[in-house]
């Protein structure tokens, strides 16, 4: 079955009927179904690489990019195999279940955890060399701080730099602020309100002040690390004190921000239904909308749409009490590339995971999508002379702070964390999105939702003790952490 162009719909129906389609529009030599066998072309091993065509031009890319590893390699034959980006760990899952495994597949952070507990990752600390090493920043592969490492051993390796997937950022339309009287970017949360309300209320509903996506309250989480620490938006606990702390200040002050933004009809409309990011980014490309939280890599998108846009990229705002705390980076990298355990051909996938963590594959990937990777001498110099880029590792340097990771720090840490991670209806989110659209106060449905979450961490400790698994409150407990100083593991 050769050059089949499969529909995503039809992929997906394909997954969810329990098979997996290799890559579409002539990407791989062959498209198989999960549970076919793809045999070695005389003396070349197949390598099979399980990945997502994320971001927008990645298949093309990564079929360019193996087709270069191959020349180099004559003895190798890399076959992709793609999946949706929610569809890649159940079909991954499947391969492995099915007896046919990818050699080298990508899973993200906690889909890499559960790549990891299934014994389907390979070790890979045989492979490395200190030439490898010596490629990332020094000290960065750590264990107790990479990221990439489980029970000290490396596991994974990592693709974007790892400021990356934690660095947040204002992108401010300066015209709009200059046509509106406004003289200075908003360093504060009522500097932020008082602009943002004013450009909306002469708008005219064409232009708006602010907007931000309501993503499982990705723009709170994004606030509050100013205002204390950041653990409190991102599990609902405070890793000073290992208890529940939905009650926090912090917390409360920020959905109390957004509470009067909605209520006023400040912000753009709609902004809560959002889930795709490129209805943001479009709309401040199209100068609709004068400021809004994002990620890094919508920088990018905003500069594809509209290349001369008058942007500014600053840190989030602060409180005008002053800041008490910054957004927190768990680990030096964020997991992605993993070697099959199950591989026939470990030597070969070592080869192309060494590949993938190359400094030509990263430069390439820069220059090809803009997103500043794991190897920072692949692209210091091109970003340094890039003013975006350049403002975002400024605000990166300003507004990031290590912090204690509960999941590197100990097993019983890792239980938990995980444990409060998937429980979905002790999340605070939805609580204050209620609050926030309904405009009512936060304060009773988060008593409530915080003495829920402090009795489930106590049943949770006491159900993995019943599975011999020793943990306690101090697996959360950070006592010495400060949220405006970087945390060192080990420190006292």
């Amino acid at each position: 079955m050769n050059n089949v162009d499969l529909s995503r719909r039809s992929l997906l129906r394909l997954v969810g009927a329990g098979a997996a389609a290799t890559a579409v529009g002539g990407l791989s030599s062959a498209c198989n179904l999960i549970g076919g066998s793809e045999k070695s072309s005389g003396d070349k091993a197949t390598i099979k690489v399980a990945l997502t065509p994320d971001p927008s031009g990645a298949s093309q890319f990564y079929r360019q990019q193996f087709d270069l590893f191959e020349q180099k390699n004559p003895g190798i034959k890399i076959e992709i195999i793609e999946n949706p980006s929610l569809q890649q760990l159940n079909a991954v899952e499947l391969m492995f279940q099915q007896g046919n495994p990818p050699d080298v597949f990508r899973a993200q952070d906690n889909g890499f955890d559960r790549m990891f507990e299934r014994g389907w990752t390979a070790s890979l600390d045989q492979y490395v060399t200190d030439e490898f090493t010596s490629r990332f920043p020094a000290g960065s592969l750590d264990p107790a701080t990479s990221g990439l490492h489980r029970d000290g051993k490396l596991y994974t390796l990592p693709l974007v730099w790892g400021k990356w997937s934690s660095v947040r950022m204002l992108l401010v339309n300066n015209a709009i602020l200059k046509q509106h009287g406004i003289a200075a970017v908003p360093k504060t949360w009522e500097e932020l309100e008082q602009s943002a309300t004013k450009i909306t209320q002469a708008g005219g509903g064409k232009v708006f002040g602010f907007a931000a996506m309501w993503n499982q309250g990705d723009v709170i989480k994004m606030f509050q690390p100013t205002a204390g620490a950041w653990s409190i938006a991102e599990l609902g606990v405070d890793l000073r004190t290992g208890k529940a702390a939905v009650t926090d200040p912090s917390l409360g002050r920020a959905v109390e921000l957004l509470r009067r933004l909605h209520a006023g009809k400040v912000m753009m409309p709609g902004w809560e239904t959002w889930t795709d990011t490129a209805r943001i980014y479009t709309a401040f490309a199209k100068e609709q909308l004068a400021m809004y939280p994002a990620s890094p890599f919508q920088v990018n998108e905003v500069r594809k749409l509209n290349a001369k846009i008058d942007m500014s990229i600053v840190p989030i705002p602060v409180p005008a009490s002053g800041r008490t705390g910054y957004s927190g980076q768990r680990s030096n990298f964020s997991p992605l590339w993993s070697m099959s355990a199950q591989s026939k051909h470990p030597d070969q996938a070592w080869k192309v995971m060494d590949f993938l963590a190359s400094k030509d594959f990263h430069l390439a990937y820069y220059e090809k999508f803009g997103t500043l990777t794991a190897l920072e001498s692949a692209w210091q110099d091109k970003a340094a002379a890039n003013p975006d880029q350049k403002a975002i590792i400024d605000v990166a340097a300003e507004a990031l702070r290590r912090g204690p990771n509960p999941i590197l720090a100990s097993a019983g840490g890792k239980e938990l964390w995980n444990a409060i991670t998937g429980k979905q209806d002790l999340k605070w989110a939805d609580t204050a999105q209620q609050s926030i659209l309904r405009n009512q106060p936060f304060a009773g449905p988060a008593t409530q939702l915080n003495a829920k979450l402090d009795a489930f961490i106590d049943e949770q400790i006491k159900a993995l003790s019943g599975k011999g698994i020793t943990a306690s409150r101090a697996d959360l407990t950070f006592p010495t952490w400060n949220p405006l100083e970087p945390y060192t593991p080990g420190q006292k």
